[in-house]
C-alpha cells in the first residue's frame, strides 16, 4: 500500500513541476523564419494595408465601407498568386493555400449580417491572416497582434484578434471606446 502512495505522490509532483500553458498564440499561428522571401514580403505588406483598411471600416461600424473593402481585397488575393515567381514550389504552394484560407475568411465577413456575427468574421480573417504571415516568415516590418481582453494568456476566452503595423491600434471590434490599445504580442520566432 505504501508504493501505491509514492507512485501517486510521485504522479502529483510531476503535474504540478509541469509548465503551464505558454499561451493559446501559440496554437493561433507559428514563425517559420527560414521561409522568408522578399518578395513574398511585399505582397503580404499590400494584404496587411488593405486589411487595416477593412479594420477602419469595422471600427467606424460602416459596414458597406467593410464589405467594399472586402470584396476588393478578395480580389487581390486572386491576382497575387500570379505575382510571385518562385522554383519554390513547396514555398509557393504554402502561400497559395495562406491566401485561399484568408479569402475564405473573408467572403464570411462579406455574408454577415449583424455585428456579433461580423466581428467574428473579422476574428477568424486575422487568424488566418496570421497564419499567412507566420507561415512565409514576414519580417518586412514589425507586425503588432492585438486582442480584445488585453490579457496575454485569454486569447482562446471571448478574445478578438486583430493585426496592425503600428504599436497601437483603436479597437476595431468595439467602436465606441475610440482609445489606444497597446499591443499583446509581436509577430516573430518564438
Amino acid at each position: 500500500m505504501g508504493k501505491l502512495y509514492i507512485f501517486i505522490l510521485s504522479i502529483l509532483i510531476m503535474a504540478c513541476n509541469s509548465p503551464e500553458k505558454q499561451g493559446v498564440h501559440k496554437d493561433l499561428w507559428t514563425f517559420a523564419a527560414s521561409n522568408n522571401d522578399p518578395q513574398l514580403d511585399d505582397l503580404c505588406t499590400i494584404i496587411i494595408k488593405d486589411y487595416e483598411g477593412i479594420l477602419q471600416g469595422l471600427a467606424k461600424n460602416d459596414t458597406a465601407y467593410v464589405f467594399a473593402r472586402s470584396k476588393g481585397l478578395i480580389l487581390r488575393c486572386d491576382t497575387l498568386p500570379n505575382s510571385f515567381v518562385t522554383k519554390d514550389t513547396a514555398m509557393n504552394n504554402l502561400f497559395k493555400t495562406g491566401l485561399v484560407n484568408f479569402q475564405d475568411e473573408l467572403q464570411g465577413v462579406v455574408l454577415e449580417q449583424y455585428q456579433e456575427e461580423l466581428n467574428m468574421a473579422m476574428n477568424m480573417a486575422s487568424i488566418q491572416l496570421l497564419h499567412l504571415l507566420g507561415e512565409v516568415g514576414y519580417n518586412k516590418k514589425a507586425v503588432y497582434i492585438f486582442n480584445t481582453n488585453g490579457k496575454k494568456a485569454d486569447l482562446e476566452e471571448n478574445g478578438l484578434l486583430w493585426v496592425s503595423f503600428n504599436k497601437k491600434s483603436i479597437n476595431p471590434y468595439y467602436y465606441i471606446q475610440n482609445e489606444l490599445v497597446s499591443a499583446n504580442y509581436i509577430l516573430q520566432e518564438n
